[in-house]
């Protein structure tokens, strides 16, 4: 009995051991899959950092050179003397599927990062922008991993809007606040909400 019990014993701490390595090199393969998929994200968002997305314009209307007429576009609505030698590599509607009513976004990739700067600020400054009679909206192009994080602070941005307290989303996906005349940034929204609740009990 104590040979079966021994060698039953045996069997059950090598199946143990076995499993404590695979365990431990799971770990360590999610761990590296987490750095590539940070890294990968990085780069995408990168590709992406001199691009703007354009709303509003109905289908069709860019024709058969949609760098062309989002070039023309952009020289007559923001109507900015540093725009003259604008150059477009290229413009097209987003891959999804066209949609039955409504239109899809035109990506736009500018071919110098300061020019699309330019636009942008632009467009964060002026309201009611249009062309030919239909609203447009212009943001910038960010991936959606990143465009979901971004808007994780909508809710806390709003609130800090009301109490009037001066703040900016930095990129890729941080908030800065600027109260009291210090400067604190935070990396997640629950961290910036907790900041806000603190604040607002004051």
């Amino acid at each position: 009995m104590e040979t079966a019990l021994s060698a039953h014993s045996d069997g059950i701490t090598t199946p143990e051991r076995e499993v404590a390595v695979l365990k431990s090199k799971l770990e360590t393969t999610d761990q590296v899959n987490d750095r590539l998929q940070l890294a990968v994200e990085d780069l995408v968002s990168r590709s992406k950092r001199q691009n703007l997305c354009v709303i509003g314009i109905p289908e069709g209307m860019e024709g058969d050179d949609a760098r062309l007429f989002m070039t023309t576009l952009f020289k007559k609505i923001v109507g900015d003397p540093q725009l003259d030698t604008l150059e477009l590599d290229r413009a097209h509607r987003s891959l999804a599927p066209k949609p039955p009513q409504g239109s899809r976004p035109l990506i736009v990739r500018f071919h110098k990062y300061a020019q699309k700067e330019r636009v942008l600020l632009w467009a964060r400054k002026s309201r009611d922008v249009s062309y030919q009679g239909h609203p447009i909206r212009i943001f910038e192009d960010f991936s959606a991993t990143l465009a979901k994080k971004r808007a994780a602070f909508n809710k806390v941005k709003s609130q800090l809007y009301k109490e009037g307290i001066r703040f900016g989303l930095l990129y890729p996906a941080r908030l800065c606040v600027t109260i009291n005349g210090q400067t604190r940034i935070f990396d997640s929204a629950e961290e910036a909400e907790r900041f806000y609740q603190v604040h607002s009990s004051k």
